[in-house]
């Protein structure tokens, strides 16, 4: 990170007209370049593409005027540039934490009762409308469950059948029939057939989950 920050301050002459570095002494250079790298590493999703990024702007004047490079006006480009990428660096910093950190029991917990609480919503609106979302949008993990627990058996609906409708309708739309894409839509029109003739039945699946 230092020779990328060392590169802009030798060429700060040229690129915006301040001879500031070019003048200091060879003490005072050293002292600037080990400000501003600790100024930079001090922020745990800098890296050296934001850094070459943030002088590379910041010396041209895109993140306001200046007459001095020092640890104040770098502050003040690092936090412009935050705030234009703010949502990429927090999913950023999320994916980083995710991957870092096993998840807590609590956390665990919560993640499920939400997943159960997505069910019942769906439960619900398929009762009072007669229309059952796609799997995807309850959780593709439901299938497996009620599967498991002896509940959905896939086998009893007409598969044969189910799989000729979906490969009938990939035809219209693409010429290329992928098995998977098969496979995945016909496992969605058994779940909406499960779910409808379990209301039909007062099965209450909402209470088994």
């Amino acid at each position: 990170m230092k020779g990328i920050i060392l590169k802009h301050l030798q060429k700060m002459e040229f690129v915006c007209g301040l001879k500031q570095f070019k003048e200091y002494s060879q003490e005072d250079g050293v002292e600037l370049l080990n400000c501003l790298n600790k100024l930079f590493t001090s922020y745990g999703w800098m890296d050296e593409k934001r850094v070459d990024y943030i002088l590379h702007a910041g010396m041209r004047g895109q993140y306001g005027d200046f007459y001095h490079v020092n640890e104040k006006n770098v502050s003040v480009w690092i936090n412009q540039y935050y705030a234009h990428h703010q949502s990429q660096i927090v999913q950023e910093v999320q994916a980083m934490n995710q991957v870092h950190r096993e998840p807590t029991e609590e956390e665990i917990a919560e993640w499920i009762e939400i997943g159960k609480q997505i069910f019942r919503d769906n439960y619900e609106r398929a009762k009072e409308s007669g229309f059952c979302k796609d799997l995807a949008e309850w959780g593709g993990n439901w299938f497996s469950k009620f599967q498991e627990k002896g509940i959905l058996k896939p086998w009893e609906y007409p598969v044969e059948d189910i799989e000729k409708d979906v490969r009938r309708e990939l035809r219209i739309s693409t010429r290329y029939i992928d098995e998977v894409t098969v496979g995945a839509k016909s496992k969605n029109k058994i779940w909406k057939l499960f779910i409808l003739e379990s209301i039909k039945e007062n099965r209450n699946l909402d209470k088994l989950i």
